[in-house]
């Protein structure tokens, strides 16, 4: 753990700030809500989320481009620096496909641990990746053996072992079967993976419930119910899922929200049309702490 000041409740405080690999000790669900920037991640904070996942697809999505490897490694090192300058909670990066090769993931790793993040999720998806739930994504995944060359070389290059490395399958979204995940998995643990994440586009968690009954290795396992939204994290839990990312959710109802309240305003020419769809302008000051704001410049400037 280390230590952050923040401010709450008009002071500051210091606070000891955990990573996974300290949550994960703590043997209860791990909930992470995918965000994009610094504000959706204190939101994420303030609803009570163990953690921030930088989700690829928010990314991207906000950039208004499609999840598709194109923004950069420094793209997401400058959201990075922003986000975990403002929660206390542990930030975990979707890294995509880690790279063209092992020195992009070396670069990867080395970028991101130093701007804060305290995990790394790398999927075997072929570089320049596709997002899974494109009608047209990608049906071969990347080669096993290289993509656990990338696992290692995330390992071997991170500066705190406390950084967690999480190995993404991608065999059930291309409909590899049962036996494709499990060999992967193996491979990806050998190569030193912390953590395993089991994807899915099916609408029942069946097949993930498998691999978890099957799986021998003794290391965490992750799930994101995008698809099989019905189910209940208890049961997650229960089919041994200790962490859970909820990935795409803030964004989505971002969208919606706005999409309706701008078409409010647009179409009756007035302001008041929308004035029960947003926050006061004071919920606002006091997200981003204006009160520290005039706390310090009374304290240094006056």
């Amino acid at each position: 753990m280390n230590k952050r000041l923040i401010f709450k409740n008009g002071k500051k405080e210091i606070v000891e700030r955990k990573n996974f690999k300290d949550l994960l000790k703590e043997k209860k669900i791990i909930r992470l809500i995918g965000a994009h920037n610094a504000l959706t991640a204190f939101l994420a904070e303030e609803a009570g989320f163990e953690g921030v996942w930088l989700s690829s697809f928010e990314l991207h999505a906000s950039a208004r481009f499609p999840d598709a490897d194109i923004l950069t490694t420094s793209d997401y090192s400058n959201i990075i620096n922003k986000m975990e300058d403002r929660i206390v909670i542990p930030l975990m990066v979707d890294g995509d496909a880690g790279g063209g090769s092992v020195i992009n993931t070396i670069r990867m790793v080395r970028e991101y641990e130093k701007n804060g993040a305290v995990g790394l999720c790398i999927e075997d998806n072929k570089y320049p990746k596709r997002c899974s739930f494109y009608s047209k994504t990608k049906d071969k995944l990347e080669n096993p053996k290289f993509h656990a060359s990338k696992i290692k070389a995330a390992c071997d290059n991170r500066i705190n072992k406390d950084f967690l490395i999480v190995a993404r399958l991608e065999s059930f979204i291309v409909g590899n079967g049962l036996n494709d995940a499990i060999e992967r998995a193996n491979l990806y643990v050998e190569a030193g993976a912390d953590c395993i994440l089991v994807h899915n586009k099916e609408t029942t968690p069946d097949l993930i419930f498998e691999f978890s009954q099957v799986f021998k290795k003794d290391v965490p396992l992750i799930c994101v119910p995008t698809t099989y939204n019905t189910v209940h994290e208890k049961e997650l839990y229960d089919n041994g899922y200790r962490i859970i990312i909820y990935a795409n959710y803030g964004i989505r109802s971002i969208v919606k929200s706005l999409q309706e309240t701008l078409k409010l305003i647009a179409d009756s020419h007035s302001l008041s049309s929308a004035n029960d769809r947003v926050v006061p302008m004071s919920e606002i000051f006091r997200i981003v702490a204006v009160e520290e704001l005039y706390k310090n410049e009374k304290k240094y400037m006056e």
